[in-house]
This record gives C-alpha cells, sequence and structure tokens, in this order.
C-alpha cells in the first residue's frame, strides 16, 4: 500500500523557507512514509494515534496525520533547525 502525500497550511509556507538540505531530506523521509505511514511516534499530548511526528534529516521534524481509509499523509507542521 502507497498513501499519497498531502501539504496543508502552515507546511506549505514552512516548505518556502526550508534550506536545500533540509528539502532533501525532508523528501527523503516522506518517501518512506508513504509505504510506512505508521513508523513515526505518536504526536506527544495526542489521544489519536493517526497524528503522529517523525525526524528528517539531523534537525528536522514533521508532523503530520494519516487516514487509512483514504491512504492520506496530511503534513501539517514542518520544522528545520539546521
Amino acid at each position: 500500500m502507497t498513501y499519497r502525500i498531502r501539504f496543508e497550511g502552515a507546511a506549505l509556507v514552512q516548505l518556502r523557507g526550508l534550506a536545500p538540505a533540509g528539502f532533501d531530506a525532508l523528501l527523503g523521509r516522506v518517501v518512506e512514509l508513504v509505504h510506512a505511514p505508521w513508523d513515526a511516534i505518536v504526536m506527544p499530548g495526542s489521544d489519536d494515534p493517526a497524528y503522529r511526528q517523525a525526524v528528517f534529516g539531523s534537525w528536522g521534524v514533521l508532523t503530520f496525520h494519516v487516514d487509512d481509509d483514504t491512504e492520506l499523509i496530511r503534513i501539517f507542521d514542518l520544522l528545520w533547525a539546521g
């Protein structure tokens, strides 16, 4: 099963400011997630396991929601400190 990816809201804005190294690391992690979206931790403070966080590169965190019914990963926040 391969999930689709959709960047939403703040993540779209954050993509524009991402350094080239951050973008490459993000792309690599997203490719992994489309095949294994549950290979990430549950977002701290969330009671819903569909809200997840994953590290990308050495300095990045992406926050997303997994919808198994539609096979969609909605990325809604990016943090790159590199």
